[in-house]
């Protein structure tokens, strides 16, 4: 379980069922966000080690292209192949759903039309 808040962060690991007590040392002016927000909870469903991969797998889905350049390799200014493989397959596992490519065509427009 991850414990935090703006001034506390703490990991704590419960291999067991049952009670559990953690004292956390709030630092002077930790008690004024305390009180305020209160501490919050994440939990890891499948361990520390899922989390991680998960985490891995988003930032693959999200960062990629963020160069001006469009020729740089994997963080040109263009779509990456990871990065769409990542998203096609995240739609896969969480929508069941299998996205075909579709044909891409170019059609020529003249000028005055735009």
């Amino acid at each position: 379980m991850f414990f935090g808040n703006t001034e506390i962060r703490h990991i704590e690991s419960f291999y067991f069922g049952g009670d559990h007590k953690i004292t956390f040392n709030i630092p002077a002016n930790g008690v004024i966000d305390l009180d305020f927000g209160g501490l919050k909870m994440f939990y890891f469903c499948s361990g520390i080690k899922d989390e991680i991969i998960s985490l891995f797998k988003t930032v693959e889905s999200f960062v990629g292209g963020v160069s001006d350049h469009p020729f740089i390799p994997y963080i040109g200014s263009h779509t990456p192949p990871y990065m769409e493989k990542a998203n096609l397959d995240f739609i896969k596992a969480s929508m069941e759903l299998t996205i075909e490519e579709r044909p891409i065509y170019e059609v020529d427009v003249p000028a005055d039309y735009i």
